[in-house]
Parts: structure tokens; C-alpha cells; sequence
């Protein structure tokens, strides 16, 4: 068996190598019983898992929030020669930035990923690639078939469900998630405590928004009465549509409220700040996700900035590392590096930069190549390098001061 068909994952493990029963699944294809296992229920109850937390409104949000910013973002391969680097066609660039495999565009891509990462807890790709170990493509699979496993040789080793192929560390692209564990593991409590609040607002305003109360009455009821009793109350004043109605009781008859009402219960605080809760855990500002409708432009712009800053950029950095490690030869690896533009992320309007940068080239802090490159990851131009200040610019300490004697 070729080293290239084990590396595509085609290949019968030798029983000296044969792995070990999988120690950890991504997934939830076996079920409850076994997604409690991996990642625990909740101390109400409820079995949190990728699945089940994606039915959040603010979970789902926050996924789609940073998969879908990174996946927007222009990814290059730069020629780094020392502190100049410039932009080039390298055979990874359509990879990493057209389409990673057929089938698939590299947005699919890194959406798919990026959410694994964060729900799974790592993301994968399988490495594809030639006779002479050069990258060819990178193919999805999904992070909820791929059991992580061991090596009798301490290797770590991934199986796929599906086809039980075993794929070794090498063979696969990854983006791990915060220590390569799902932050639906880490945060279930909060996660489970939001649904509870989703799932008592949709059965209290379900019922017309009413609260549980009791019939009192100083007279026995016969069976058929009581039966009645409930059918007709069930009948005329449970439901939305019934929630405004009169109730009419008969035989001394009282109604009772029970129960505590959302005011008195908070609901909508609670919701809120769960919903903070777990914005907080994913490095997202509720304003960027439409939770918070109070924020002005300029408060969420310097959000914005936030989010691409301790959000996004060590994602990108993780990235941006395991292409250099996984996908550029060894030989290439001090010449050539990948960059997402995060620069996107961090400007403001188009305004504002120009005007920005035209002061820096102005007072001489930087070069025209070095503004193209900050702005828009351009390429240098000739004569580009050099650095300009005003003519009419002088030392403060020179005004007012005698002129020094000329030199007899």
C-alpha cells in the first residue's frame, strides 16, 4: 500500500497500529444516551448538544456571525522577504479562496468549518493530494462523524464513521475551537437555562398568555360534571385566540390564579441576559447579532472592531498557522505564508481611511506601499517605498530663537 493511498485515508490499519476503541465523538450519531456521555446534561435536565443548541436563537446567531465573517474575508498567499511582502499565485491560492474541491466553494468551505469548530470543537478537511505530496484540495467532512481516537503508537488518529477510514493528524486540515473543546460543552448550563426560557415563553404565550389557576366550588362534582367542567373551561378560554374572553361560572363557582406571571418572573430579563450569557462565550457583542437595539452607529462600529480584533484575528491566526504547518512544503514554509485582509474588519468608511492614511503619507509615518498594503492588501508600486514630509516643517525649538553667528 502506497504512502499516498494511506494518506487519502485508503488504506487497512496493520493490527501493531490498529486503533484503539475511540475515546471521543464529535458527533451525535449515536443518540442521546451517548451525546450525554460526550457532552453531559444539564442541571435541568435537558441533553445539550450541537443539534439541540443550533434551536437557539442567539447560539445559532453567533456561529453564523463568525463563520460567515471569516468566510467573507479575501484570503491571499504573500512572497515574505523580510519585512516586504507582496502578493503572488501560488497553486493554493484557488484552494483557499475559489473552490478547496469540486463541489464546494472555499465560502462553503469555511463556513462549514468555522461552525464545526465552534460547535464540535474542531473542524476538518481532508488533505488531498498527488503522488508527489502536493496539495491537490481540501474535502470537507463533518466534524459529527469523525470519532477521535489513539494509535498503539500514541499517534493521535481520527476514524470516520461512515466508512471507518482512519485518517492520522497530518492527513487532516483542522480548525480547532478554544483548547479543540465545543463551546456547547463548555457553556450547556447556560445554553439549556436560554431554550428553558424559549420553551416557557412559546407555551405561555401559546395558552393566550394565562397563567395556571384552579376552579373552587363548596359542592361536591360528580364525575360527569367534572368532566364536563374541564372540556367546556379547555373549550372557551385556553388558547390565544380565547384570551380576552369573559369566563362565566355557575353554583358559587370561583376562579383562582396560580402560578407567578413573567413580569413577576422576569422572563424577559432572564432571556436577556442568558442571551449576554452566551454572546459573552463566543466573543460576540449582542449588538452585532440585533439584540441590542439601543447602540448608536459609532457604538457598534467600535464593536465591530472589537469582535474582528479578539474574535476573529486569533481564529485567523490558528487558520493562517495550520495551512503553513499542513498545506505549504517544508521548503516554502519562510518564504510564503497565507493572510485572510482582516483589514476589511477594521476600517472605517471609505472616507475616513482616505483621509487617515493620506495624513500618515503626509507626515512621512508611512510609505505609499505600506498605506496600499494596510488598505488593501495591493502590491507595491515602483518608487513606492519612500517616505515624504513637508517642506515648511521645522524643530519647535527653532522659533524665536537668535540666529547663530556666521562663521568669520
Amino acid at each position: 500500500m502506497s504512502w499516498f493511498d494511506r494518506l487519502l485515508g485508503r488504506v487497512q490499519i496493520p493490527e501493531d497500529s490498529a486503533p484503539q476503541p475511540a475515546s471521543r465523538s464529535y458527533g451525535n450519531a449515536l443518540g442521546a444516551a451517548r451525546a450525554q456521555t460526550i457532552f453531559g446534561g444539564t442541571s435541568g435536565g435537558n441533553v445539550v448538544t450541537p443539534e439541540t443548541a443550533m434551536a437557539s436563537t442567539t447560539v445559532r446567531a453567533c456561529v453564523q456571525k463568525i463563520a460567515h465573517t471569516v468566510a467573507s474575508l479575501d484570503v491571499d498567499m504573500f512572497a515574505v522577504d523580510g519585512q516586504r511582502q507582496t502578493k503572488i499565485e501560488h497553486p493554493l491560492s484557488k484552494i483557499l479562496k475559489v473552490a478547496p474541491t469540486a463541489g464546494m466553494t472555499a465560502f462553503d468551505l469555511w463556513e462549514k468549518i468555522i461552525s464545526d469548530a465552534y460547535l464540535y470543537g474542531k473542524g476538518f478537511a481532508v488533505i488531498e493530494r498527488d503522488n508527489n505530496a502536493r496539495v491537490l484540495g481540501l474535502r470537507y467532512v463533518e466534524a459529527a462523524s469523525m470519532n477521535e481516537t489513539e494509535l498503539a503508537d500514541g499517534r493521535p488518529a481520527y476514524i470516520l464513521e461512515d466508512t471507518e477510514t482512519v485518517y492520522v493528524d497530518d492527513e487532516l486540515f483542522m480548525v480547532c475551537g478554544f483548547r479543540g473543546v465545543s463551546l456547547i460543552e463548555q457553556h450547556r448550563e447556560s445554553i439549556s437555562l436560554e431554550r428553558a426560557a424559549e420553551n416557557f415563553g412559546s407555551t405561555f404565550f401559546g395558552s393566550g398568555g394565562n397563567v395556571s389557576g384552579i376552579i373552587q366550588t363548596d359542592h361536591a362534582l360528580t364525575d360527569e360534571q367534572f368532566e364536563r367542567l374541564s372540556a367546556s373551561w379547555a373549550a372557551r378560554y385556553h388558547g390565544a385566540r380565547n384570551q380576552h374572553r369573559t369566563a362565566i361560572l355557575e353554583h358559587g363557582m370561583k376562579y383562582e390564579r396560580i402560578g407567578t406571571a413573567p413580569e413577576s418572573a422576569q422572563f424577559i430579563q432572564t432571556r436577556k441576559f442568558q442571551a449576554e450569557m452566551i454572546c459573552s462565550a463566543f466573543g460576540v457583542s449582542p449588538a452585532l447579532i440585533g439584540l441590542d437595539s439601543s447602540v448608536t452607529y459609532n457604538n457598534v462600529e467600535q464593536q465591530s472592531i472589537f469582535f474582528a480584533q479578539y474574535t476573529i484575528a486569533p481564529l485567523l491566526r490558528r487558520i493562517q498557522q495550520q495551512v503553513t504547518v499542513k498545506l505549504i512544503a517544508e521548503r516554502e514554509q519562510s518564504s510564503v505564508e497565507c493572510r485572510f485582509n482582516i483589514a476589511s474588519l477594521l476600517r472605517a468608511d471609505a472616507k475616513t481611511r482616505g483621509e487617515y492614511f493620506t495624513a500618515l503619507i503626509r507626515d512621512g509615518v508611512v510609505s505609499i506601499n505600506e498605506a496600499r498594503e494596510a488598505l488593501e492588501n495591493l502590491n507595491p508600486i515602483e518608487g513606492g517605498d519612500r517616505h515624504f514630509v513637508p517642506l515648511n516643517l521645522a524643530p519647535l525649538d527653532s522659533f524665536g530663537a537668535d540666529p547663530e553667528p556666521a562663521e568669520e
